[in-house]
């Protein structure tokens, strides 16, 4: 199978443990994939802003479907960017109603993270592996207010999340999917971190936004992960490596394992194609 294009989650998969990446080592790849006319695309639940800090010096070699597939961004631009209804989020915002605080509830616009005051510092404490700066970066946007549902006034909201101890994270996941039946969609990247998808919308639609534009088709795709939310990801490319630190459930969907994040899987995986 003729593989014309390569997509990847960040977290967990292409990053190491912590938060970064062979630089040298992936300017080589990305240079032996470029002489093949094979695009890169990075698809990750975070947003354009920590994904362009990661990836300086790279940012216009790529192409972004951030924030779980409704931001397509590439050369400086943004192609598509979905952002989350009104009634969408006042279902969630009903639904989690008295627990704002609890399951610390994140809505998120262009420049700001809104959470309710009494909400804990998202990811403190967590281990979460991301390079200090970036994650000073992300907690220098939240912003706490007396009252969470005055979020109308502070323009389009692109990202809906909560951050629970990860024990929790099973049940909350289960009960808000079930009480939604798919109208909206709970899933999980790690670390505690849920995100709150519209129906339809999730890495693999924005992928297909960008086969669209290029003419190339799903099964020419080779495609890593390894949380929940990759699992559309996986299951719609025609090439797809779960990282053996993957959840069972991404490497049930998975034709082929790759190595562990801790070991650069992704790069060995994409040396023994260019080579």
């Amino acid at each position: 199978m003729t593989v014309r294009l390569v997509a990847t989650d960040m977290d967990g998969t292409f990053l190491d443990g912590q938060g970064n990446f062979d630089r040298e080592r992936f300017a080589w790849i990305l240079d032996k994939l470029e002489e093949r006319a094979i695009p890169f695309v990075i698809a990750s639940g975070n947003g354009i802003g920590r994904l362009l800090q990661l990836f300086k010096g790279f940012e216009e070699r790529l192409i972004f479907v951030a924030d779980n597939g409704s931001h397509v961004y590439q050369a400086g631009k943004t192609i598509i960017r979905r952002s989350i209804q009104q009634e969408e989020i006042r279902a969630v915002l009903d639904y989690f109603k008295g627990r704002w605080a609890e399951v610390c509830l994140m809505l998120s616009t262009e420049k700001a993270i809104y959470m309710q005051v009494g909400a804990g510092v998202p990811f403190e404490g967590t281990g979460l592996p991301i390079d200090p700066a970036q994650m000073a970066a992300f907690q220098s946007r939240v912003k706490y207010l007396d009252d969470l549902s005055a979020y109308p006034t502070f323009g389009p909201i692109y990202r809906l999340g909560l951050w629970v101890p990860e024990a929790q994270v099973d049940k909350i996941t289960e009960e808000f999917n079930q009480a939604f039946h798919g109208q909206l969609v709970a899933v999980t990247s790690g670390y505690g971190s849920v995100d709150i998808l519209p129906q339809g919308i999730h890495k693999a639609w924005g992928l297909e936004q960008v086969l669209t534009n290029l003419a190339i088709t799903p099964d020419q795709v080779l495609a890593f992960g390894d949380s929940d939310n990759d699992i559309e990801l996986l299951s719609y490319v025609g090439v797809s490596y779960a990282m053996e630190n993957a959840t069972d459930k991404v490497k049930a969907v998975a034709k082929y394992m790759a190595p562990s994040h801790l070991e650069a899987g992704v790069f060995q995986v994409l040396e023994e194609l260019v080579l």
